[in-house]
C-alpha cells in the first residue's frame, strides 16, 4: 500500500501544474518546480522499489530510478545525521520520515529556482518576439 502511495506523489505536482497554468500562469514553471522538489525524493525511491515488481521487464526503470533515489536521498540522509535527528546507519520506520521531510526542504528550492529560471526565460522569449 505504501508503495502505491510513494508512486502516487507524481499526482501532486501534475495537479499544481494544472492549477498554476490557469491560476498564476507567469510562474507556473516555479509553482511545479517547488512541487516536484517537495515529492522528489519519495516519489524516486518508491520508482526505484515499484520497478523491482516488474522483473526483467523493469530493469531498466530500476536503472534510472536507483541513481535517482541515491541522488535526491543523500542530503536528506547526511543532514539528519548530521543534526543528531536520526542515528547513524540503515533508515527506517520514522527516522525515513525525518530524511524525506528534510528531502522537501532541500529539494523543493532547487527545483523552484529552475522553474524560476525557466519562467524568466519564457518572459525574455515573449517580450523579444513582442518587439
Amino acid at each position: 500500500m505504501s508503495l502505491l502511495l510513494l508512486l502516487a506523489l507524481i499526482a501532486i505536482p501534475i495537479a499544481v501544474r494544472y492549477w498554476a497554468k490557469r491560476h498564476a500562469s507567469q510562474h507556473s514553471a516555479a509553482i511545479t518546480g517547488l512541487a516536484f522538489g517537495s515529492v522528489a525524493s519519495p516519489f524516486s525511491f518508491g520508482l526505484y522499489f515499484g520497478a523491482g515488481f516488474l522483473g526483467p521487464f523493469g530493469l531498466p526503470l530500476v536503472l534510472i530510478a536507483l541513481p535517482a533515489a541515491m541522488f535526491h536521498g543523500t542530503p536528506g540522509f547526511r543532514i539528519a545525521v548530521d543534526l543528531s535527528v536520526i542515528p547513524p546507519g540503515v533508515v527506517e520506520g520514522t527516522s525515513r520520515l525525518y530524511v524525506e521531510l528534510i528531502n522537501a526542504l532541500v529539494w523543493a528550492p532547487i527545483y523552484g529556482a529552475m522553474g524560476w529560471l525557466i519562467d524568466r526565460v519564457r518572459k525574455h522569449k515573449q517580450t523579444k518576439s513582442a518587439l
